[in-house]
């Protein structure tokens, strides 16, 4: 009679990954068990080794692709679990992988090793596996360093002055920091180390989101950047704003726009303000200040600034003013 899982005792096992591209895409990986499989691949080729499952977390649902994908394992894992065969061993099932120091690369023909060679990587020979970001270590090798590097200064503003890039807090004690790191280079981060909390989210690119400490936010786009909202946007700050844009800017209201201000508008430079179509300006007790070779020029069109009795009106090519106050410099 077939026995039931378990019922021959339960079995565990230690062994490396050699093999992560499952046909099935299940997450599957070929794994060689110390003490079950031998290391010489002439007698255990790794194509002969059984697939073993990975066990998800039970913050996983792992059913109908809802959940976490099980596919963070590399060849050359070090890996633990259980056969659910028993002394058949042949399912073995994956509870989890651990961390260790290696000191050497045994060789890629040899077996309990990545058959690509590539892993444990040669420049992390001799350290911890857990991330350098997480350990606080060597960090000047890590994209701290490469953000400090690159931080964007001197920016100039309007009305003289300039800012800059705040540089990253990140100063990360152990065990405090929760980072998943990828083959390529991204990188996540949740730093609890106290008064240094972070968020931290990084693109292989250069492309970070971090939300700092005292609740400041530096993003940062290493090309280009858009945004789409398909609802109302609402903005409120509270402090001051510094807009710098080194390139041209284009801006398109099709509706109505609506601008109130207390305080002064000053154009700085060279400007010209070019009407194509019947546009009409209205303000109340106004003055017009016009600085350098500042102009206002009408196009087929009418501009009218009117307030109590002043009327500024250019009508195709005409001017008519009534009361005018115009102040050239």
């Amino acid at each position: 009679m077939h026995k039931r899982e378990g019922e021959d005792g339960f079995i565990w096992w230690h062994g490396v990954v050699e093999d992560i591209d499952d046909p099935l895409r299940l997450g599957r990986c070929r794994v060689r068990c110390i003490g079950f499989h031998t290391a010489q691949k002439s007698q255990i080729k790794t194509e002969d080794l059984p697939w073993a499952t990975p066990l998800q977390s039970a913050i996983s649902a792992a059913v109908s692709q809802i959940g976490f994908s099980p596919t963070g394992l590399l060849q050359g894992s070090h890996v633990f679990g259980f056969f659910r065969d028993g002394t058949e061993a042949q399912m073995p099932v994956i509870l989890g992988s651990f961390a260790g120091i290696p000191e050497e690369k045994l060789p890629a023909d040899s077996g309990f090793s990545d058959p690509d060679g590539k892993y444990p990587l040669d420049e992390t020979l001799g350290e911890s596996d857990v991330s350098r970001l997480a350990r606080g270590e060597k960090t000047e090798e890590t994209i701290v360093q490469a953000k400090k590097d690159n931080t964007t200064k001197g920016v100039s503003q309007a009305g003289g002055g300039s800012w800059d890039e705040p540089e990253t807090p990140y100063a990360t004690k152990y065990p405090f920091n929760k980072v998943f790191q990828t083959t390529s280079g991204h990188i996540c981060e949740f730093d609890d180390t106290e008064g240094k909390e972070r968020i931290h989210l990084y693109h292989k690119s250069g492309t970070f989101f971090e939300l700092h400490p005292d609740g400041s936010i530096v993003q940062k786009v290493t090309k280009d950047r858009y945004q789409i909202i398909l609802g109302d946007d609402y903005v409120n700050v509270k402090g001051n704003v510094a807009v710098t844009i080194e390139g041209d800017a284009s801006i398109k209201v099709e509706g109505d726009t609506k601008v109130e201000s207390t305080g002064t508008i000053d154009v700085q430079c060279d400007s010209s303000i070019t009407v194509k179509a019947n546009e009409q300006i209205s303000m109340d007790a106004p003055i017009i200040t016009l600085n350098a070779a500042n102009q206002i020029n009408g196009t087929a069109g009418a501009v009218a600034i009117s307030g109590g009795a002043s009327t500024l009106d250019l009508n195709n090519g005409g001017l008519r003013m009534n009361a005018p106050s115009i102040d050239l410099n």
